[in-house]
């Protein structure tokens, strides 16, 4: 039931998107949430009308998530999520409250999963909560060589998605091109970007070859690069931060999912893929023998990029991994 609210009928029906932007500001900072609620329903039954006010419907929504109290934010996670916002509900509602602070307002709901794995990335061990917020088979508590994941920063104005930190590279050269091995491995490793191409205006490239990490860069094209050997736990968080994002301009999945697709990726270059799910020391057990390296060309990158590229010395494989995407 719409409450009486004279203004926000008229600035509906007016339908000036604009205007309609600053009243939810407006709203918003005034810490109204009741009244944000209304508008929103007042914007979703004016869409029913053919008014086109549906991205202000969607603004609410994002502005509820981001700042109102676990018992309206828990709400919204089932929501539709809309193209204009800056990244999926259960991931924004995540970044600013605890587990304990939403668990007995959040509906049940695959999302609710989905809350719990992004706050279990930001730090909550949930390894003694029920069952019901297991996905996909991952942990509910963080990995010591899972690192530290690059988290998702959302403000009014829209999200920051910064990626982790490179570490000071080493010129090599790489030699020739080898003839490509076709490994289910690089089908992971490729899905990690696969937003970065389908839908952003990026570029994706991924070998596996007979050979070394440097072998593996050779055959994508890059005569001399700079790169660094890095433990797993930085392997991790460059293939979280990767699958989490939607690059320049594709939808961000949320760290959740980025989590899922790392581990999955490790665990086909780890040949372990068959025996999901798979306990957390289990897996890092699996991969110890890998190498796994950061590179870059010699150009300065413009936008988003990722590189990676792993060896495994026992079986004589590696992989290489180029993800570009121009802002």
């Amino acid at each position: 039931m719409l409450l009486e609210d004279p203004a926000l009928a008229e600035a509906v029906e007016l339908g000036d998107l604009d205007n309609l932007v600053r009243l939810v500001d407006g709203i918003a900072g005034a810490r109204e949430w009741d009244r944000l609620l209304n508008l929103r329903e007042r914007c979703r039954l004016a869409v029913e009308r053919g008014k086109q006010v549906w991205g202000v419907a969607h603004y609410c929504n994002y502005r509820l998530a981001l700042e109102a109290p676990p018992h309206i934010a828990g709400a919204l996670i089932t929501e539709p999520r809309g193209h204009m916002l800056p990244g999926p509900l259960p991931e924004i509602i995540a970044s600013r409250l605890t587990w304990s602070e939403l668990a007995d307002h959040l509906p049940d709901s695959p999302e609710r999963a989905v809350v719990a794995q992004e706050r279990v990335l930001r730090g909550d061990d949930l390894s003694a909560t029920d069952a019901d917020v297991e996905l996909l088979g991952l942990p509910l508590t963080l990995a010591d060589w899972e690192g530290s994941p690059a988290l998702a920063v959302y403000k009014p104005s829209g999200g920051q998605f910064d990626p982790p930190d490179l570490p000071e590279m080493n010129e090599a050269s790489t030699g020739v091109r080898l003839p490509q091995v076709d490994e289910e491995a690089s089908v992971a490793l490729a899905d990690l970007g696969r937003e970065w191409l389908e839908r952003s205006n990026g570029s994706l490239e991924v070998v596996c070859v007979q050979g070394s990490a440097l072998d593996a860069i050779a055959t994508l094209g890059a005569p001399s690069v700079r790169m660094k050997e890095v433990e797993l736990s930085d392997a991790m968080e460059w293939m979280m931060w990767l699958a989490a994002s939607g690059g320049a301009h594709g939808v961000r999945a949320g760290l959740a999912t980025g989590r899922s697709k790392a581990w999955w990726a490790l665990a086909q270059v780890a040949a372990v893929g068959n025996e999901w799910p798979i306990e957390a020391e289990d897996l890092f057990e699996s991969s110890e023998g890998l190498r796994w390296y950061l590179w870059s060309d010699l150009a300065e990158d413009v936008g988003w990029a990722c590189r990676l590229a792993v060896e495994d010395p026992v079986d004589g494989l590696a992989w290489a991994l180029t993800a570009l995407d121009a802002v």
